[in-house]
């Protein structure tokens, strides 16, 4: 008798097991893209708003600090894009916005 039905068998069994193992990790990452897309709010985390106009009475900022032009940006030139600072993780901030965290990019 041949050993080759045994070998696809096996062959069969392991991939279907590692499929299995991948469920998790994939509904783990479906669950972070769609929390992604949650806009942040004015006043979110350190002082943050939509509109860098709003910030103009704070210490801290400089005239023509906008997220995008933020060192932690990561929209490109979309106009809500991903923070890469830890307090932002899991929401997008417009590019106009501004919060007291911003480093010149």
């Amino acid at each position: 008798m041949s050993d080759q039905p045994n070998a696809n068998r096996r062959k069969f069994l392991r991939q279907a097991s590692a499929a299995v193992a991948a469920i998790p990790v994939v509904s783990m990452a479906g669950i972070s893209a769609a929390q992604a897309n949650e806009k942040a709010e004015d006043g979110h985390a350190h002082e943050y708003v939509k509109n860098a106009a709003d910030a103009a009475g704070h210490d801290d900022y400089a005239e023509g600090s906008k997220c995008k032009k933020c060192a932690f940006w990561g929209g490109d030139d979309a106009e809500w894009g991903q923070c890469y600072h830890a307090d932002f993780q899991g929401v997008e901030v417009n590019a106009n916005g501004w919060c007291s965290e911003f480093v010149e990019g």
